[in-house]
């Protein structure tokens, strides 16, 4: 039998893979650094096991050899419809369909095509509202002109089958590349959530507002299936909330780790530094200029005070959220 066998792209899969190894890793680290019990160490399971889950997802997406559509010329069949081959006598009419990005192609089919089930009336509803049919081809996964596709359907569906096996075996894929609108679309997000953070961090006001919007935004898109709009800018909303908490508390344990990192080192040149004169430094500018630290740590290195006591010093800086903290020497980490 004369067929076209359209597979799911490696691509989707090693993308998905891509997204959540960074999350992956920065759960794990936080994992390593943290003690057992504390916030940052639950954060960092919770982290590592819901982005984890992503790995699994696009390994099967990537290594799924199945055909997911199967074009012959007695029908077509989708596999992630869960329906029946569509015999080509039986559609009208197919139209592509873009729904916040995913294509599909919706077919028109006759009363003699039987679903396998019901569609529930809501999702009804949502078809009716957006365009679509209880019938779409999904082609999220596959990289092909869903225009040309949807021709090569419409044509098949009018011609006898000598015809359509003729058409079938001249047929070729032209597949789709990545597009400047996908470029953009990765940048704007890309710059919301460098945004969303630097908010974040400004204070604990911003940090609740945030967080308040991610957690609307997610019940939103749960209880609100029959505004399309409403639930495409929710569905956002909870990823960029979900991505900057886990960028969050991700730049909290790297920015913690340096500035203790920075803060040990110059107090043990301080100490060193009373052991040698018998007193402590009147400043720490010296100190920090007799340090090699790379350009990060010399930021954080000057955002260090310094003051001095009747037998003792202390270090102190300006922390996230605004927060003034001070050095514990002697557990080497800021209070």
């Amino acid at each position: 039998m004369t067929e076209i066998k359209l597979y799911k792209t490696t691509t989707k899969g090693l993308k998905i893979i891509g997204m959540s190894l960074p999350f992956v890793a920065i759960g794990l680290w936080m994992i390593t650094q943290e003690p057992v019990g504390t916030t940052p160490y639950i954060m960092g399971w919770v982290c590592t096991c819901f982005f984890g889950l992503g790995i699994p997802v696009g390994l099967f997406q990537a290594l799924d050899k199945r055909p997911q559509i199967i074009i012959t010329e007695n029908g077509i069949w989708d596999r992630t419809t869960n329906q029946d081959e569509v015999k080509w006598e039986q559609i009208i009419e197919a139209y592509p369909l873009d729904i916040h990005g995913q294509k599909f192609i919706a077919l028109v089919t006759d009363e003699t095509f039987v679903f396998k089930k019901k569609l529930y009336k809501w999702a009804e509803r949502i078809n009716k509202e957006i365009g679509a049919q209880n019938l779409n081809l999904h082609l999220g996964q596959i990289n092909i002109d869903e225009i040309e596709l949807t021709n090569f359907i419409n044509r098949l569906s009018k011609e006898n089958i000598e015809e359509r096996s003729k058409l079938i075996k001249t047929f070729r894929v032209n597949r789709t590349s990545f597009s400047q609108s996908d470029l953009q679309k990765i940048l704007v997000y890309v710059l919301i959530s460098i945004t969303l953070l630097f908010l974040t961090l400004s204070s604990y006001v911003a940090f609740g507002i945030v967080m308040g919007v991610m957690g609307i935004s997610a019940i939103t898109a749960r209880w609100q299936p029959d505004n399309l709009t409403i639930i495409k800018y929710a569905g956002i909303g909870t990823w960029l909330g979900v991505v900057n908490l886990v960028l969050l508390f991700g730049t909290i344990q790297i920015y913690d780790h340096i500035t203790e990192v920075v803060a040990e080192q110059v107090a043990i040149e301080i100490e060193e530094f009373q052991k040698q004169n018998t007193s402590f430094p009147t400043g720490i500018k010296s100190i920090k200029e007799k340090l090699e630290l790379n350009f990060i740590e010399r930021y954080f290195a000057d955002q260090i005070d310094y003051k001095t006591l009747d037998n003792d010093y202390v270090l102190e800086a300006n922390m996230l959220f605004g927060k003034r903290r001070y050095f514990d020497k002697n557990n080497s980490e800021w209070r």
